[in-house]
């Protein structure tokens, strides 16, 4: 057991930041300034670049906005001891800033014009790209960066190729964001930029052998520190005592590590890197860098379950500076909210919104635990979805062309927008479950048009089952589709997206209840579900109510695994996207029609068989095309994956349908075409 001190380790994690400032320093006071002469006139003419003297003038005219921003800019440290300004004079201050901070990119870019047409040095474009580092422009810098090498790759840059293979200066860009802003995003950006290869001639070799005052050998670094950041394992032995934290970590991200054990890991690992980031010098950064990595990892980890233990800690308001800190690396997560309404605590602080944040907190650690009790990817059990002809065929040859460029999309399944499912109650049964009598009262009046980007596909254990076909089966006129989710997934290494069981709530008086009756293959979890959606409950009922849809924002995915018991005969199982990256559009039938939204699975089903409908239209002179497309998608979708797991495609009548047409299936069989 860790002792009192650690009781709460990635909370109490903490390392002095300024001797990182003094290390990390940046020049905002370029060498050119004190030999060029000052141009505060507009410089710029057509064609601008290749006339003698642009590059004199471009950098005349920065070293003029330089001195400028020398009178207003204040460092972050400055700022903070600053007495309070003026909204007016903040605003003016502010505008100022930025119209001398876009002149300072365009001198920047108009001087990197000079360099593709032979005029300027690399020691001066140097000092201006340190200087537009210092002032927060680094997204500019990281642009022309980018393009100048795309340039060296295809050799239009070839004379001047290593202009810019700044390495040393971007990795201290990347650590000033790494230590002192614990930004991991931008410090990849720039720990990238220094792994980048460049070549001094059409065929010479990568830069990185020509070390200079400039550069120096990054890929291998570089490599690793985007392998932590994707929170998989240390990759190299660790075996020195030295590396104790690297093992520490290894242990922690394994996912089969008990309570107990990950609380004794954290601690350890906290004192360990504790001691790596206390005493910065430039020979131990490599291994500060991965010490920092893996506590983010951890962090975006572990951090809502420790959250979740404070909430029921009576001590708990001690902590409400390390937690708005912390929460902050939750930014790119599930939980991204609480990191948004953690920065809203800020300036508006109080109880109520420390309480409400806690109490999310607390949510979102119920819902992981909901979501894992709900988790059916370990089940190895056939799937069936039902759907009409029309819709299968998207699937198939016909309507995946390559002259389309939707050849994408074969065999993979369209996932619709939550708008068009047939339960009007989607989300929101888990939602009158937790907030109990007064749900009713919160939905009177105007109600907001802010539809989330939820995205759902419904299966069914349900096999050639008579109310699936009617329900969804396009009236018995369409097909089921017996899906191996397991091999779908194993053959593309896809762990997204989890398939999901739908639980059933039973309404009793003023609650909801989860039954073994209504919920088949979740016998073994009723108890443990009802459990948590009491806790849930309660942590709703001291929420506020102007802070309800962060709730729902929190809960996410599991508000739509819970469904009304009447659909219980339906036994669903789910998958389901949120997002609003990749999201694709129908092609409307009518032009007056809006398209409708979706998204698509990243792999191609492996289907053991479709069953066509009892009442499948025109079986005879239809089974012979699809049975064609079929053959095609499954021929290619095997000559994609791997050839070794042969799929087990049939067609298949429904039994009625054979009988309607006169075929004598054996007893207990399909009939295969």
């Amino acid at each position: 057991m860790p002792d009192e001190k650690m009781k709460y380790p990635l909370l109490e994690f903490k390392y002095d930041k300024k001797p990182y400032e003094e290390l990390l320093t940046l020049n905002p006071h370029p060498g050119f300034m004190d030999r060029v002469s000052i141009v505060t006139e507009d410089y710029e003419h057509d064609d601008f670049g290749r006339l003698p003297g642009d590059d004199k003038n471009a950098l005349g005219h920065a070293a003029g906005v330089l001195l400028k921003l020398h009178k207003h800019w204040l460092s972050p440290s400055e700022e903070r001891d600053r007495p309070v300004r003026t909204k007016k004079g903040s605003r003016t201050k502010w505008s100022s800033l930025l119209s001398f901070l876009a002149d300072l990119e365009n001198d920047f870019q108009n001087y990197c014009a000079c360099l593709k047409h032979g005029m300027g040095n690399k020691a001066d474009l140097y000092a201006l790209t340190e200087t537009l580092l210092y002032y927060g422009c680094e997204d500019t810098v990281w642009e022309e960066v980018t393009e100048w090498n795309d340039a060296v790759k295809e050799d239009k840059n070839s004379s001047k190729s290593t202009f810019f293979n700044f390495d040393r200066l971007y990795i201290r860009q990347a650590d000033r964001f790494l230590f002192l802003d614990n930004n991991t995003e931008e410090a990849l950006k720039f720990y990238a930029l220094a792994a980048l290869p460049w070549r001094t001639g059409p065929s010479e070799a990568p830069a990185e052998k020509n070390i200079d005052d400039y550069s120096v050998s990054f890929i291998r670094q570089y490599e690793l520190y985007d392998h932590i950041s994707r929170g998989v394992r240390y990759p190299y032995g660790t075996s020195s005592q030295s590396s104790a934290f690297y093992q520490q970590y290894n242990r922690i991200i394994h996912t089969e590590i008990s309570s107990s054990s990950l609380s004794r890991n954290l601690s350890s690992f906290v004192s360990s890197i504790q001691e790596v980031l206390d005493a910065p010098t430039l020979r131990k950064l490599h291994r500060a860098r991965l010490a920092l990595l893996m506590f983010f990892v951890i962090t975006k980890r572990h951090l809502i379950p420790e959250l979740a233990r404070l909430y029921d800690d009576p001590d708990k308001e001690r902590w409400e500076v390390e937690i708005t800190e912390k929460s902050l690396l939750l930014k790119g997560t599930n939980y991204s909210i609480l990191s948004r309404y953690a920065a809203h605590m800020t300036w508006k602080s109080g109880k109520r919104y420390f309480d409400s944040y806690l109490g999310l907190a607390k949510a979102a650690h119920l819902s992981e635990l909901l979501l894992d009790e709900l988790n059916a990817e370990d089940d190895n059990e056939e799937i069936a979805y039902y759907t009409s002809a029309d819709v299968f065929s998207y699937m198939l040859p016909e309507k995946c062309k390559e002259e389309d460029k939707k050849d994408d999309r074969l065999g993979k399944l369209t996932v619709m927008h939550l708008s068009y499912m047939n339960d009007p109650n989607e989300g929101k049964t888990l939602q009158k479950a937790i907030y109990g009598p007064s749900y009713g009262a919160l939905q009177k009046g105007r109600k907001p048009l802010d539809v989330p980007f939820v995205f759902v596909k419904c299966f069914s254990p349900r096999i050639d089952y008579l109310p699936m076909w009617e329900m969804y089966g396009d009236h018995a006129r369409g097909c089921c589709l017996v899906i191996d989710w397991e091999m779908s997934k194993w053959m593309e290494d896809e762990s997204e997206p989890i398939l999901y069981r739908v639980c059933y709530l039973r309404k009793q008086g003023n609650s909801y209840i989860v039954l073994k009756e209504d919920n088949e293959k979740l016998s073994k979890s009723c108890r443990t579900i009802n459990s948590q959606l009491q806790e849930l409950h309660k942590v709703a009922e001291g929420i506020a109510e102007e802070d309800r849809h962060y709730l729902d924002d929190v809960l996410g995915k599991v508000l739509y695994l819970f469904k009304d018991s009447s659909y219980s005969y339906e036994q669903e199982l789910r998958v389901i996207y949120q997002t609003k990256e990749n999201i694709l559009h129908t092609e409307p039938k009518n032009p007056e029609d809006k398209p409708w939204l979706f998204v698509q699975t990243p792999f191609p089903l492996q289907l053991d068989e479709v069953i066509l409908g009892p009442k499948f239209p025109d079986v005879s002179t239809r089974v012979p095309y699809l049975q064609e497309q079929i053959d095609q998608m499954c021929e290619k979708n095997r000559h994609r994956n791997a050839p070794h797991h042969p799929l087990r495609d049939r067609l298949s009548l429904n039994a009625e349908t054979a009988r309607r047409l006169g075929i004598r299936p054996p007893a207990g069989c399909f009939y295969f075409l």
